[in-house]
């Protein structure tokens, strides 16, 4: 069983935009996030993520380690990107591409990071 995985980001990145696609039939919930460009270029051999919810914010966070190193946490905030956690999509697990290009502007050549099968298990203080 490998170790569980307690975060140590201190800031989290606010998508600009998002949508949900089926990409070869699996729920794949897209974000841009533009301060990312890093992340379309690596190779990902492993990840971990844990979900976290901030009363204060009324917000979801999501936190990932890629390849053991880098670390990057996500802000769905309830009344913008959280919006997009309360599609009947999220309520199964589905995966997240992640790219700093603008969604209309996504091709084939588009780069991007890919998060495999994630569940979001909703705190019952949320609400949502």
């Amino acid at each position: 069983m490998s170790e569980r995985y307690i975060p140590k980001v201190t800031e989290a990145a606010i998508p600009e935009d998002g949508g949900w696609a089926e990409l070869e039939n699996e729920d794949v919930l897209i974000l841009s996030i533009p301060d990312w460009d890093e992340i379309g270029g690596v190779t990902m051999e492993s990840f971990q993520y844990v979900w976290l919810y901030d009363r204060l914010e009324d917000a979801y966070l999501l936190c990932f380690k890629i390849n053991g190193e880098l670390e990057k946490a996500i802000a769905f905030a309830k009344d913008h990107a959280g919006l997009l956690l309360t599609h009947q999509n999220a309520y199964q697990p589905f995966s997240i591409l992640i790219t700093s290009d603008a969604l209309g502007t996504l091709n084939e050549q588009t780069p991007y990071f890919y998060l495999p099968k994630v569940e979001l298990k909703r705190h019952p203080k949320a609400g949502w």
